[in-house]
């Protein structure tokens, strides 16, 4: 059997059955501002980072069973379905050629200083988050969170940031 092509599961009235008209549309003007950059595109998988009110990641992929798995960073996508950033990069897709074995951006380029100091920071905050300062609901600096919500806080007892930093590093290590 012939493994079907992402690019050949995506068309206009497909993103717009998905998504929806409003949603669609939204989309759209997305990628015609170029919101949407290309991480790496296989002919079956393919990967981009959107830029709105904060940095999503979309993830694409087709299924062993031949179907679109799609999958972005943004709550709407959890939430009510096919967003407006997958539907800006399925429209980029539309327009590119995938390159075969592409590797992702982000395994070509070499970790930064944060990333050495901070391994499970830096790792973390690929499907979590992590705010830093008062929230004015509790004491703490450093929040840990990830979809589930809140996985650790503290940051109290320091006054630097580099000590709530590893701090955090260190609870993000004992959580995993």
């Amino acid at each position: 059997m012939t493994q079907k092509a992402l690019k050949k599961l995506l068309s206009k009235e497909k993103l717009k059955e998905w998504a929806g008209e409003k949603v669609y549309n939204r989309g759209i003007a997305y990628h015609l501002e170029g919101h949407v950059d290309l991480l790496f595109y296989e002919p079956r998988k393919a990967a981009a980072e959107v830029h709105g009110t904060h940095l999503y990641r979309i993830d694409f992929e087709v299924s062993k069973d031949g179907h679109l798995e799609a999958d972005c960073t943004c709550p709407a996508m959890h939430d009510w379905g096919f967003c407006k950033h997958a539907v800006a990069t399925a429209l980029l897709l539309m327009e590119s050629e995938p390159k075969a074995n592409s590797a992702p951006k982000s395994e070509k380029q070499k970790p930064d200083q944060f990333s050495k100091t901070y391994p499970n920071i830096a790792g973390w905050i690929q499907d979590g988050w992590i705010e830093i300062g008062r929230d004015g609901e509790s004491a703490s600096i450093v929040r840990v969170l990830d979809r589930g919500g809140l996985v650790w806080e503290g940051g109290t007892r320091h006054k630097s940031i580099d000590k709530m930093l590893e701090e955090a590093e260190k609870a993000i290590e004992d959580w995993m």
